[in-house]
């Protein structure tokens, strides 16, 4: 049975079967969903993620049923455990973003059919899947990457560390606090494509393909990140050391000045409504190769 809960624990081949699919479906849908029930469970804010299952599963013929848990009986007596046994009776795949992996990796031991991270605090691989799509897309290659992340090392960082590592002659260039870094690394040390630096290096950015970054303070985060990482807000000045091709990237929603400013995520450079646009097409390509 196939799972997404993390870029990791799927191959490469897995990876270019999805990528093929999200190219296939946009020229033609298909009915691979017919008679399919999909349940979204959404225990943190979405728009991208939500909107594009729910319109992708509608266009691939599937039914969608949006599920919170404060309304079934685990709020009375019955155990999580039993609660996603019993749904894998009704339902074909569940969507599933969480405030933490774990009750995902339990959920997944008891409903007893694909499950998709949607979203947890250590991982977002639709995310990270839909960013390679659109580097590929805008690019026309797979390989050779030059990306650098400003900022928090965060799950959207983590995904797009594990996607990277399915690509040929990549990597990642890391711009983060000490303190980020000392906190984070334990999650980030296998990686060897991944490159740390406390202090930002023009050179570097000149070499980018991409300029990426994400809200330096995610939605489970306690601390107030903002005030140690701003100077590494993506702002005119940081992207003028950039070289002629590259392109900025956010995954959204972005908290305008604090880790990029307007002029930057509206300005030319800036393909971050193409990113959002290929959710959708990378969350079909994600379902084809579920069900498939």
């Amino acid at each position: 049975m196939k799972n997404l809960l993390n870029i990791s624990d799927i191959n490469s081949n897995d990876l270019m079967e999805i990528l093929k699919y999200a190219d296939l479906l946009t020229k033609n849908f298909d009915d691979c969903l017919k008679e399919k029930n999909v349940g979204l469970i959404f225990e943190k804010n979405s728009t991208r993620t939500r909107l594009s299952f729910q319109v992708g599963i509608n266009q691939l013929k599937g039914n969608f049923i949006d599920i919170k848990l404060d309304d079934l009986n685990m709020q009375r007596f019955e155990s999580y455990e039993d609660t996603f046994e019993i749904m894998s009776c009704y339902l074909d795949f569940l969507v599933f973003r969480t405030t933490d992996h774990k009750k995902l990796e339990i959920a997944s031991k008891f409903f007893k059919k694909p499950i998709i991270n949607a979203l947890s605090d250590l991982s977002h691989p639709c995310q990270a899947i839909s960013d390679l799509y659109t580097l590929k897309e805008h690019f026309c290659r797979l390989d050779n990457f030059n990306i650098v992340w400003m900022g928090d090392m965060n799950n959207v960082l983590l995904s797009l560390a594990e996607v990277m590592n399915f690509t040929n002659n990549s990597k990642i260039d890391v711009f983060t606090d000490e303190r980020i870094y000392e906190s984070s690394y334990q999650k980030f040390k296998i990686f060897k494509n991944v490159n740390y630096h406390f202090e930002i290096k023009d050179h570097i950015l000149n070499e980018a393909d991409s300029v990426m970054t994400d809200v330096f303070n995610s939605m489970n985060d306690t601390d107030n990140k903002e005030e140690i990482l701003s100077k590494f807000r993506v702002n005119e000045e940081l992207m003028s050391h950039t070289n002629d091709k590259t392109v900025f990237m956010h995954c959204l929603p972005a908290k305008i000045d604090s880790e990029v400013t307007h002029e930057v995520i509206k300005g030319p450079k800036s393909i971050v409504l193409k990113q959002a646009e290929n959710r959708l097409i990378a969350q079909r390509g994600i379902l084809k190769w579920l069900i498939t």
